[in-house]
């Protein structure tokens, strides 16, 4: 744990095999094998771990989350753990709360400038529903969370509320719920309770399905700020995805605000990398887009509308990075592929 916190990693597992537990850093989003632990001793690794994240040690047949306090924390900061049990043992990912994860607002994500003004404007109105998409450790939840501290920051004082899937980060001024399905507490049932609470902003972790969808969008047609994530690849395709949902047109057309989708790439230094750099596309509600979804077009149709509306891309915002020498071509295509 410390040689991968030395490394900067956000992650590291351990991943067992027939021959040894594979302990493996996750830095810069690429994977690193740092060193493989014979099976004996990585069970007396585990079960510590488990026991610092108040784990049940003596079951390493169900899947199991838990977190190490920054005080209790062999490295100093806290870690999220989950284990998973597999063919050969349990496999345990870490998730490090690196003070670098976590910007104090919106000016310290690296946007660009247009896209950081289109942000805060989003966030800043009284209602409506701002959502994010990207791939898992593409930055979405430091996003929200920086949106949230945003507006903590603001003169006038706004009731904010979260509801979460695990609580990454806790923030002061915030009133924020973690979801427990197995007691019935679901996004979507956690969002219309909350609603009763007499909130100004409501962050969701994720609009998963269509329950969730219904509520989000509902709360930012009534007074309601909501921001929450989408997963999808591009700004066109969360809408497709909502429609599939089956969320009306309408309500997506007069509900959102925008969409922020976003990678992280890594940043070139000499013939190597190092550190990385969001890049993201902004997705307005444009009179074209607006139509365009009006008439439930699809996905290819949608990105055509939005273009319309001076919807600049993901691949050309990347571009942009490769001519000014940020990163590479290679960086682009491992990360968005290369059609």
């Amino acid at each position: 744990m410390r040689a991968a916190c030395r490394l900067r990693a956000s992650d590291l597992h351990l991943d067992p095999s027939e021959d040894g537990v594979a302990v493996v850093a996750r830095r810069d989003g690429v994977l690193e094998a740092l060193e493989t632990v014979p099976v004996e001793l990585a069970r007396q690794v585990v079960g510590r771990i488990k026991a610092l994240a108040d784990l049940l040690a003596y079951r390493t047949d169900v899947p199991q989350e838990g977190r190490i306090a920054g005080e209790r924390s062999p490295v100093g900061v806290e870690v999220r753990v989950a284990t998973y049990p597999t063919l050969h043992g349990e496999r345990v990912a870490l998730r490090f709360d690196t003070p670098e994860g976590s910007p104090a607002t919106i000016a310290d994500l690296g946007l660009a400038p247009d896209v950081e003004q289109a942000l805060v404007a989003a966030v800043e109105q009284p209602e409506g529903v701002v959502l994010l998409t990207g791939p898992s450790g593409s930055g979405k939840t430091t996003t929200l969370y920086a949106c949230l501290r945003h507006l903590t920051e603001q003169r006038t004082r706004r009731s904010l509320f979260t509801i979460e899937d695990p609580i990454e980060r806790r923030i002061a001024g915030v009133t924020q719920t973690q979801v427990n399905p197995a007691a019935g507490l679901g996004f979507g049932r956690a969002l219309r309770s909350m609603l009763r609470q007499d909130p100004d902003v409501i962050l969701v972790g994720e609009i998963r399905d269509q329950e969730t969808a219904g509520a989000a969008l509902e709360a930012g047609l009534t007074g309601h700020l909501v921001a929450s994530t989408v997963h999808a690849g591009t700004g066109p395709q969360v809408f497709t995805r909502l429609l599939e949902m089956g969320v009306e047109p309408f309500v997506l057309t007069t509900a959102v605000r925008g969409v922020l989708s976003q990678r992280l790439l890594r940043k070139k230094q000499g013939d190597g990398y190092e550190g990385r750099v969001l890049v993201t596309e902004w997705l307005p509600m444009s009179a074209p887009l607006r139509a365009a979804v009006h008439r439930k077009d699809d996905v290819e149709a949608l990105g055509v509308a939005a273009a319309e509306g001076g919807f600049k891309t993901l691949r050309a915002a990347c571009d942009d990075l490769v001519a000014r020498g940020v990163t590479t071509h290679e960086e682009v295509n491992r990360v968005l592929g290369t059609f």
